[in-house]
């Protein structure tokens, strides 16, 4: 059996002891078929040619970062550089124990891996996206396997709506309305709809980077590399309107996402509390950087004439 595969069955048998609920034991079946099903799928495709996406002229560069689960790195990597529109993928290893180049088997000249030598954070992947050349950027969670096609399709939505950041799962703000979760943060996923935050995965540009280092200057974070949490709600407020999820079928995605030590929402202390004091920093920021924003877009468009 390959190694992700036991990599993940191992995950969920670890899950078993917190899941209370007896459909939720059972429902272990169903997503151990979800890991093989995932797998087959990422396999499959990755035994094809590359896919075509719509705006084959366009390129972009994608930012990982690994911590805990390094282990599923390599397939991760695989799966986006199996397109021709990737022209660079950044792997940031900030767990300082390991090696990422002995989980990443993957030659490729597009390839850097990275192993920090201090302690980064989340929020440093838009440190790294800063660095870089290029106009358009895609970044997923290390919990995320996408296929190569869903890299594609993930790419066209971004390049077809420049104006707003995209994903794949958002969360929707509902003060007084209490989630699953413990918060009010709603989450939203397998629907194509705008949402109040992204969370996971993230496909934005280089003006929505230069405006989330703005929102970050105005709410007193001078260092995105240690943020842990909060990162995705500054990208989220860094269009000129809300956020995008979009449906792109089945995601796989990892046994861990729930696993307290490993999952940074079940991990972080006062997780939500923080998220909720953020959003509504940001928010109140974002009001005063609407005209501004609006301004400046109008000008580059202008200029492009």
């Amino acid at each position: 059996m390959p190694h992700i595969m036991l990599t993940q069955l191992n995950y969920l048998v670890k899950t078993f002891p917190y899941r209370s609920a007896l459909w939720y034991k059972i429902y272990i079946v169903i997503q151990a078929y979800d890991i093989f099903r995932g797998y087959l799928s990422i396999r499959k495709n990755l035994s094809s040619p590359p896919a075509n996406n719509r705006f084959p002229e366009q390129k972009c560069v994608i930012i990982l970062l690994s911590h805990n689960r390094y282990r599923n790195m390599n397939l991760i990597v695989r799966s986006a550089l199996h397109n021709n529109f990737v022209s660079r993928l950044i792997v940031s290893n900030s767990n300082r124990e390991v090696k990422i180049g002995d989980w990443i088997k993957v030659q490729d000249p597009r390839l850097e891996l990275i192993d920090e030598t201090q302690p980064t954070q989340p929020g440093h992947r838009f440190v790294l996206a800063k660095k870089e050349n290029g106009d358009y950027f895609l970044s997923v969670d290390d919990d995320i396997f996408m296929t190569p096609r869903q890299w594609a399709n993930f790419f066209d939505c971004l390049v077809e709506n420049p104006e707003i950041p995209h994903g794949l799962t958002g969360n929707d703000y509902q003060p007084g309305q209490i989630s699953s979760n413990g918060s009010p943060f709603h989450q939203v996923t397998e629907v194509n709809q705008n949402t109040d935050t992204l969370i996971g995965a993230f496909a934005f540009t280089r003006q929505h980077l230069e405006r989330l280092f703005q929102l970050a200057t105005f709410l007193n974070l001078p260092d995105l590399s240690l943020v842990r949490n909060g990162e995705d709600i500054l990208l989220s407020f860094a269009g000129l309107g809300k956020p995008q999820i979009h449906d792109l079928g089945p995601i796989w995605t990892c046994a861990s996402n729930g696993l307290p030590g490993v999952a940074l929402w079940q991990t972080h202390l006062d997780f939500w509390d923080e998220r909720i004091r953020l959003f509504e920093a940001t928010q109140t920021v974002r009001i005063a950087m609407d005209e501004p924003w609006k301004e400046e877009t109008s000008t580059h468009s202008l200029r492009h004439e």
